[in-house]
């Protein structure tokens, strides 16, 4: 069937539009904050053979893992098996999902008896049992220490849910009402997607819905084709330096090198550390995840992201290093190394598209979760005189990097994140944590011809006792601080610290496990700062 390029462009603003709206109805039904306030979830469309054919623009950490692990769902529950009303659900990392927080949903889309497409959702929830509150621990050697952890198996079965499941979910969680009510919210989004793709199969058919869909892959991929034709160089390679500060104090080092061959690109990490006894370890769908999103902002801004823009891209991971690691290292705190995979391409890539590239950003992603028994006497008298259990959590934007025409931008979550900053009357109407204050941090960016952009300070109080908080971020250092262009200076350095009730500040290590606070007592969390690009004079 031949598709012309109106019909195609058409065809691709409505799959995005549906996808869009998976969005709204996940964020307008979900429970907890960190999904409807900080927006840590995303929705996506798959063709039938798990390639992307559409995505909401949230988050590019979840977004970019739903093809590799639809495809451990095929392997687990052959799709023969998937029936009208099926549900799927998955959490595992080592099964193509993140981490355990974040919880992957699949359902199939029908149109008269045919498999036309998947949808899929991706929400990190705000806790899955394991030893800490919030799931998420650095210094966790093993991923058994990271929460439940969901095989393969149908959530829900021709329309029935499977209690069994909720049951045993409820029991493991922190918070099982908000989780609970999560999960739902998700499946809510699946349902969206059924019912809007079914009413664009019955006006393209079954037929015309693929060969659309076929068409916009031929697209994008000839875009980046394209793109590629025009680099300023061909071969380029870069390294980084990231904290451990968990299982020991030698940093980690990304290493990678690209090459533009035959209309393509081929970008091989060897020379990256071996994975570590900590929770820094980056599941290998993260690592490929990371890697498209590097190449979209430098070679396909504007371009609407699916599998076409994928497929001139072959990346090479070492089995048994901190992007590729060999179950069950545990890797709850993958979040921090996936933003590093990022950087380190894009570090690469600016070398090879100087035009479309900035200066190192942050990717400090400061990052808490405070759990512990609300004892305000207000919140007490709303739960019959006991003290109601919590988890909150927030992350701290900072500087991206400067351009060879523009500052970098304050303020902002780079690369894989792209969260909000939890809003202060959120935070203080569902935890005993006070902002006290959030305040841009002058001449944090680092100084250029363009300046990179400023980092975020916050300053909680705990209003409470017997708190414990767990949280980490990165940049904290020289040798790890955001790198600078053209004789640019590097971004402004991250920091965490507890100020105590004496009044004495206790600075933190970029990993901090289960610190305890009480109420009085204060956590102070500051982002790295943008490089600047070219030199200052």
């Amino acid at each position: 069937m031949s598709i012309d390029s109106i019909s195609r462009d058409v065809f691709q603003h409505e799959v995005v539009s549906v996808a869009e709206e998976m969005s709204a109805a996940l964020r307008r039904s979900a429970f907890s904050a960190i999904i409807w306030d900080m927006i840590d979830y995303a929705c996506g469309l798959l063709d039938p053979a798990g390639n992307t054919i559409a995505q909401a623009p949230t988050i590019p950490a979840q977004l970019g893992i739903m093809p590799t692990a639809f495809r451990h769902m095929i392997a687990a529950i052959p799709l023969a098996e998937w029936q009208a009303g099926d549900v799927i659900i998955c959490n595992d990392p080592y099964l193509g999902c993140t981490h355990t927080p974040d919880i992957v949903l699949f359902s199939p889309v029908f149109f008269q008896g045919r498999l036309i497409a998947i949808a899929s959702t991706v929400a990190h929830h705000i806790d899955v049992g394991g030893h800490v509150p919030g799931s998420e621990s650095a210094t966790a050697r093993e991923i058994f220490e990271e929460g439940l952890r969901i095989p393969p198996l149908k959530l829900f079965a021709r329309g029935v849910p499977n209690d069994t499941f909720f049951r045993i979910f409820a029991r493991n969680v922190r918070d099982p009402k908000a989780s609970t009510g999560d999960i739902n919210a998700q499946v809510a989004a699946c349902r969206t997607a059924e019912r809007r793709l079914a009413e664009l199969a019955a006006k393209y058919g079954a037929d015309g819905f693929a060969a659309h869909v076929a068409a916009m892959f031929d697209y994008s991929e000839n875009f980046l084709r394209g793109a590629l034709a025009d680099v300023k160089a061909t071969e380029a390679k870069a390294e980084i330096l990231i904290e451990d500060d968990a299982a020991s104090q030698e940093p980690m080092r990304l290493a990678v090198s690209v090459a533009v061959r035959d209309g393509g690109l081929t970008i091989d990490f060897a020379g990256s550390s071996a994975q570590r006894p900590n929770g820094l370890n980056n599941p290998y769908a993260s690592t490929l995840s990371m890697v498209h999103y590097a190449v979209k902002v430098v070679f396909t801004p504007g371009l609407p992201q699916n599998e076409g823009c994928n497929r001139p891209v072959k990346i090479s991971v070492p089995e048994g290093s901190i992007l590729n690691p060999k179950e069950p290292a545990a890797v709850s705190v993958r979040h921090l190394t996936q933003q590093a995979v990022a950087d380190v391409v894009l570090k690469a890539l600016a070398a090879i598209a100087p035009a479309a590239s900035t200066a190192g950003c942050q990717i400090s992603f400061p990052t808490f979760v405070i759990g512990g028994f609300d004892q305000r006497p207000g919140m007490m008298r709303r739960h019959g005189g006991e003290a109601p259990y919590f988890v909150v959590t927030d992350i701290i934007g900072g500087g991206m990097g400067a351009s060879a025409t523009a500052d970098g931008i304050s303020g902002v979550d780079t690369h894989g994140g792209n969260c909000a900053i939890l809003s202060a009357e959120v935070l203080e109407t569902t935890s005993p944590v006070r902002a006290v204050s959030t305040r841009l941090v002058p001449g944090s960016g680092g100084r250029g011809k363009h300046n990179g952009g400023l980092a975020i300070e916050r300053e909680y109080e705990m209003l409470s006792s017997g708190l414990v908080v767990s949280g980490y971020t990165q940049q904290t250092r020289p040798d790890t601080a955001p790198w600078g262009l053209e004789g640019g200076e590097p971004g402004g350095l991250a920091a965490a610290r507890i100020i105590r009730r004496n009044g004495e500040a206790e600075p933190l290590l970029s990993k901090f496990v289960a610190v305890p606070l009480e109420q009085g007592e204060r956590l102070v969390l500051r982002a790295a700062g943008g490089a600047g690009w070219g030199k200052p004079a």
